[in-house]
């Protein structure tokens, strides 16, 4: 494959990252312009969940693609791209925080979306195997909410862990914590969400009820 030939339309989804990364160092132009399309939305999300809001993730987004731009040449790919991006981003919104007077250290403190996406899932203690549900769009503004209410900590590694679907090693390394850090961070982030969330479904469940009674 000619490096010259890499797409910019919709097809950049399927392009490997390595190979956009070589095409990049090789001075293709628009290799970059593909990695940046390809995880922008991911990185504006992430950035997002941990500040709540959407005001600062145009920044964000802006500086972490830039951070990425100067430090491409020294990426050893030891980790995978998307493990040092998000690690990258993580540190960018801190940043950006920090500048607000707003940051708690997610690391120190006790143990839709930017781009239009919504939270399609509902995690339930069952084993630490939990389900995937999709939901409408009402019980997805609930969950939003219920999430808004959990802690930095336990936010932030649901969010990795089922939104962006990474391993509990790769948010380990994201956010330089140990793995039993991370597990625990999941364990407890998952009682309180189902706490949060099971007045609203055992209301849902009473009213689905009475309906099929009449």
């Amino acid at each position: 494959m000619s490096y010259s030939a890499i797409p910019t339309t919709p097809d950049w989804y399927s392009m490997d990252d390595k190979i956009l990364i070589k095409a990049h160092l090789k001075g293709d132009k628009a290799a970059f312009e593909v990695l940046v399309k390809k995880h922008q939305a991911s990185v504006g999300r992430l950035s997002y969940s941990i500040m709540k809001n959407n005001q600062g993730v145009p920044d964000v987004v802006q500086n972490v693609f830039l951070s990425v731009f100067r430090g491409l040449n020294k990426f050893r790919g030891d980790a995978s791209f998307k493990t040092w991006l998000y690690k990258i981003t993580v540190h960018e919104t801190m940043r950006y925080l920090k500048k607000k007077n707003r940051w708690t250290s997610l690391i120190d403190k006790g143990s839709s979306f930017p781009d239009g996406s919504e939270v399609t899932f509902v995690v339930f203690d069952n084993k630490n195997s939990p389900e995937h549900l999709v939901l409408n769009a009402q019980t997805k503004a609930l969950i939003q909410e219920a999430m808004s209410k959990l802690s930095d900590n336990h936010r932030i590694v649901l969010h990795l862990h089922y939104q962006e679907d990474l391993s509990v090693q790769e948010i380990a390394e994201i956010l330089e914590i140990p793995i039993g850090s991370v597990k625990s961070r999941l364990h407890y982030a998952r009682i309180q969400l189902k706490e949060l969330l099971v007045p609203f479904f055992e209301t849902h469940s009473s009213e689905e009820g009475r309906r099929h009674a009449l």
